[in-house]
């Protein structure tokens, strides 16, 4: 009996037809949805499922199993192509739609996201509200409005800013106080008064930038800044400063310090939210403990060298060097206690934000060799030129089969000087030429008399003697 000589049956469910075959197989419940004009049309096609007394009811759905429907078509339908090339173009016409719906999603998306992705490049246009503020100058935060000719004036100052970027008006504010003197070192944060709601977080956190609240948010000085992501690593915590937007713009300064008890500091709609940065000043070479060092304003240089725990014993203070943030560098002449104040009119300059001090090494990079007969041969590593007798002493001293009346000096430039060792213990000093970094010293073995090898050889010749008297009796 063939898969389609079973008897199907037909179950009304909820308003559609379920269809079994009662076949070989037993009992297969329905897994694909056609319409009942579509198994119509498969009746029709094939005689074999004609003969099974299918009452369908053509008022209702019909649930029929997909692989009956391939069944149909791999043992009938090998004649009819058409029916085949229906079936795979439905399907094709399925995956088309599916396709299409997923580039409309993709394209929502991107029209929801784009005025995120593009906010950074924000035109200022004519109307627009601007808040000037200038870190530490109150009386110089103001807020302007842009007028219908794209300018704005300030502090006697005019500004054509229709088209920019708000970077590129903070640039402008900033060239304007320092070129007319009201500000020597501005700190400008310009923002865009935006008729959203939200705050302005800025200064030394790790994400700047505006944040919308809702007006029936009551959000705190510590929420708005774990809004921005906390502090960053050179945030000024005894510098923070918030920026009133209502009409009296009023700046107020704050000390969140660690150590410092909490305090509910309330931040209203469009406040603007500024940390102080740290300077950062470098101190490396042979010091106790270089690195980065977070200072407020300027240090001097023997403060910094005072927090890299001052210098190590191979420090050379006569050659400390200052490389500012330009790269011009500096050298300065420090004493070895070089806490203590200098004498007056020699005031060290301080270093600012950027700059590195470096504290080089004494020692030279080509030592001074000592070779020969003394008590520690080898390379001398010393601050600079010196004499023989110090060299030696570094050496350990002569050894007792050295030659201490001359000795031999190698220069650098290859040549070679044999001179007189003399010590005059008066002045301490040795009266002779001095060495220098790259110089060999070579101490000679002194002439003595060999007594065994004389005796020995003594000993030989009166033997011989002997000998020779005893064969002539």
């Amino acid at each position: 009996m063939s898969a389609w000589q079973g008897r199907f049956t037909c179950e009304h469910t909820a308003g559609a037809t379920v269809v079994t075959s009662k076949s070989i197989g037993g009992d297969r419940p329905a897994e694909g949805l056609v319409s009942t004009n579509d198994l119509i049309q498969q009746q029709n096609n094939f005689p074999s499922l004609k003969t099974t007394k299918l009452q369908v009811d053509t008022s209702r759905k019909v649930y029929v199993r997909r692989n009956y429907i391939n069944s149909f078509k791999q043992s009938e339908m090998t004649s009819s192509q058409k029916n085949t090339m229906t079936y795979f173009f439905r399907n094709l016409q399925a995956g088309t739609m599916i396709h299409y719906r997923l580039q409309a999603c993709v394209l929502l998306l991107f029209f929801i996201l784009s005025p995120t992705l593009f906010s950074d490049v924000y035109r200022i246009k004519k109307g627009d509200t601007l808040l000037i503020a200038v870190i530490g100058q109150p009386e110089y935060t103001h807020s302007v409005q842009v007028r219908e000719d794209g300018k704005f004036n300030y502090f006697g100052g005019e500004f054509d800013v229709a088209g920019a970027t708000v970077t590129k008006a903070n640039h402008l504010i900033r060239e304007f106080l320092v070129r007319d003197n009201h500000v020597s070192n501005p700190v400008i944060m310009v923002s865009l008064v935006s008729q959203e709601n939200g705050v302005f977080v800025g200064g030394a956190v790790k994400t700047p930038g505006r944040y919308t609240i809702s007006p029936e948010t009551d959000i705190d000085l510590y929420r708005a800044i774990a809004l921005a992501g906390g502090m960053a690593e050179n945030a000024d915590r005894q510098g923070v400063q918030l920026i009133r937007t209502d009409t009296s713009q009023k700046v107020e300064t704050y000390d969140l310090s660690t150590n410092r008890p909490y305090r509910d500091i309330r931040v209203d709609i469009n406040d603007l939210v500024y940390i102080m940065p740290l300077a950062v000043v470098e101190v490396q070479g042979q010091v106790q403990n270089p690195g980065k060092f977070f200072v407020r304003g300027n240090i001097g240089i023997r403060q910094a060298l005072a927090r890299a725990s001052g210098p190590d014993r191979e420090a050379d203070l006569t050659a400390v060097v200052k490389i500012s943030e330009s790269g011009k560098l500096s050298e300065f002449n420090l004493p070895e206690q070089f806490w203590k104040s200098p004498p007056s009119g020699t005031e060290l300059p301080s270093l600012s934000d950027g700059d590195v001090l470096y504290v080089p090494n004494v020692f030279k990079v080509e030592p001074i060799y000592v070779t020969g007969y003394v008590r520690a041969p080898g390379a001398q590593r010393v601050r600079g030129p010196l004499t023989i007798a110090r060299a030696l002493a570094l050496a350990g001293g002569f050894e007792a089969s050295a030659n201490r009346e001359k000795v031999l000096i190698h220069r650098r430039d290859g040549t070679t000087i044999e001179t007189p060792f003399t010590f005059n213990p008066t002045e301490g000093e040795a009266r002779q030429m001095l060495l220098y970094p790259g110089d060999i010293l070579e101490i000679k073995k002194k002439f003595q008399v060999n007594w065994g090898l004389i005796s020995t050889f003594a000993y030989i010749v009166i033997s011989g003697v002997g000998i020779i008297i005893q064969l002539t009796k």
